[in-house]
Parts: structure tokens; sequence; C-alpha cells
């Protein structure tokens, strides 16, 4: 199948190791689902794998790619949740959790093979390509806000570098839950977007 894939590990150059071309196709296993992908999406995780952050040279070639929608073996459309292991779901109970791409081929390929945990229905309002956004970073944003700062609604909160996924999914958040929302960037068209997604004030990052 084709697939774009981690060949080599170059932290100076990291797309200097990036290749596209034929990978073999995942095989069913129990407690595993295979998925026909329909969209996959970028995250800066994929530059960190091609510099070799989380991703060691004896796991290449690697496909990458964290973040999927597709279609799984029962004709369902489906979006994938891309931490392994968690719950101990499909893999030994001792492995620790990781994301696609450290220890396991990613997403960025005609099919991939995930634990069966790990396939959630789509949204049947979101595109493929919409759905394929969501895991990484929309899940980083929920636990940064939620879990780990426990915000509650009237709290007030600053998210930096508008424009980012994690960066937008935390505006969007944070006005569903009834946060007060400040946001910052270096682009006039970055600030006028985080207004538009509900950030109260969006101001100039470094500005003096």
């Amino acid at each position: 199948m084709f697939a774009v894939y981690a060949a080599r590990i170059d932290r100076d150059n990291p797309l200097s190791g990036l290749e596209l071309g034929e990978r073999p196709a995942p095989e069913a296993r129990p407690g595993w689902s295979v998925v026909d992908v329909k969209a996959a999406s970028l995250n800066h995780h994929d530059l960190w794998s091609l510099r070799g952050v989380g991703l060691a040279e004896d796991k290449l070639p690697m496909i990458l790619g964290c973040d999927a929608a597709g279609i799984d073996e029962d004709g369902n459309e489906v979006v994938l949740h891309s931490v392994i292991g968690q719950s101990g779901h499909g893999v030994g109970p001792k492995e620790p959790r990781s994301i696609l791409t450290e220890h396991y081929q990613g997403t960025f390929a005609e099919r991939i093979a995930v634990p069966t945990w790990n396939v959630l229905p789509k949204p049947k309002e979101l595109s493929f390509a919409e759905a394929a956004c969501l895991p990484t970073a929309w899940l980083t944003a929920y636990r940064m806000l939620f879990t780990n700062a426990g915000v509650r609604p009237g709290d007030s909160v600053l998210v930096q570098g508008a424009g980012g996924g994690v960066a937008t999914a935390a505006i969007v958040l944070g006005k569903a839950a009834g946060l007060r929302v400040f946001a910052t960037s270096r682009d006039e068209a970055k600030r006028k977007r985080a207004l538009e997604l509900g950030a109260v004030e969006a101001l100039e990052s470094g500005a003096r």
C-alpha cells in the first residue's frame, strides 16, 4: 500500500528522512481493527518524529501520522484515538502508553491497524477531514484546560500562539465551557480569527 514514512532520522534536516512509497499493508489480529483511511491530519509530532523525538532508529521505517478518520471493517465511519495502550487495551498489561508512530505504524497510509478500543464513531456532522483533525490537538487542549488546569465556567485563560491546532482547539473549547479566553499572536489575521472563534480579546504577542 502507498504510505508516507520516516526512513531515516536527521535532527538537523528532518525532511531528508521523509519518503513516499510502498509499505506492507497491516494485517488483522485479535483485539485490533484495520481501518481504511479517508483523511489524515498533519501534526507537529510528525516533524519531531523525523528528528528522532519519541521515535527510535530501530523502529524505522515508520509510517508517520497520529490522526485519521476512515471506514472500519464493518463499513462504519470512524475516527481514531491515537494513544495506544491507554487502560491496557490491545497491548500487554506492562506496555507503557505510546502515541501512533512511536511504536506502531501511523496514519499516512491507505490502511492502518489499531486496537479496536481506539476506533470511535465519527460524528455525523463532521467530514472525514474535519474529524481527522480532532484526536491529538483537541484532546491535548481538552486535557490542558479541564484535567490539568481544572478550569470552571467564568475562569479566564490565556492561549498563546493563536492559529496553531492546540491553540485553536483551546479557544473553541474554552468558549463552549463558558471561559473568558484571551489569545495572543504576532499575526493580525490569526488574532482576528481568534476573536471569531470566541476569544474576548486577542493581543499582539511580543508587543512593547
